[in-house]
């Protein structure tokens, strides 16, 4: 065929493949540097995330623990003087060995506080979680293992006014090996013992660990919320097709 031939249908091809090789190299390579720069910014915001969610120096931390009364089948009584709740606050200097949390509940008050009962059926059983005032197994921390009352009594016997228990963190690993301190002071109070103070310890290599659990946690959600959204897409794509 002529040259005339090829000039007159040069119309039916696309601009691309009209192109000279130098310049389809050209626009790959712009292409390609274009992703590259895009990709480290992305992860570079990525890393930015974890790292707020992580929160090394526990700046954004805001804490809550609760306590009540359970009986021996582990219903949680519904009677005056059988729950507290209140803020948790970070007590030991930062980078310290072991990281201690401290709340405190006001004994003078009439109608919410918490009795330690000279009853054999009652166990005290409470948890501390993070990042609002509801708890929720997602941002729980631990959970106090379920103790007799009668058996903290008689620690008070020896160390008057005060008494400690066990907590564990489900998250960690050979969690059921690793569980942490948990210490009560307590006021006599119209001949109640009520619950004045409690002190959380917690290992700091265990708090990364807690900590890494949580980012881990919050990348699944991203994960999981993203599949939803292409499984979302295609599904519009298929309907698109079908109208």
């Amino acid at each position: 065929f002529g040259s005339s031939y090829f000039s007159s249908r040069a119309g039916n091809f696309p601009a691309s493949v009209l192109k000279s090789p130098q310049k389809q190299r050209t626009n790959n390579k712009n292409n390609k540097n274009k992703m590259a720069d895009t990709t480290p910014k992305e992860e570079k915001k990525e890393k930015k995330a974890e790292a707020k969610v992580f929160d090394a120096k526990d700046e954004a931390f805001i804490g809550y623990c609760s306590f009540q009364t359970l009986d021996s089948d582990g219903l949680a009584s519904q009677l005056k003087g059988c729950h507290v709740k209140a803020p948790v606050q970070i007590v030991s200097e930062p980078e310290a060995e072991n990281v201690v949390f401290e709340a405190n509940f006001l004994t003078t008050n009439p109608l919410f506080y918490l009795a330690i009962k000279s009853e054999d059926q009652f166990f005290l059983y409470g948890s501390f979680w993070m990042d609002g005032a509801k708890s929720s197994e997602s941002n729980t921390i631990c959970t106090v293992v379920p103790t007799k009352m009668t058996e903290l009594l008689k620690q008070q016997d020896k160390t008057p006014n005060a008494f400690s228990t066990n907590a564990m963190c489900p998250f960690l690993r050979n969690s059921t090996k690793r569980l942490f301190s948990v210490a009560f002071e307590t006021e006599e109070k119209k001949f109640l013992t009520k619950l004045a103070k409690v002190t959380l310890t917690v290992p700091r290599e265990a708090w990364m660990e807690y900590k890494s659990y949580r980012v881990r946690s919050w990348k699944a959600g991203k994960n999981l919320a993203a599949t939803e959204k292409d499984d979302d897409e295609d599904d519009k794509k298929k309907d698109d097709k079908k109208d």
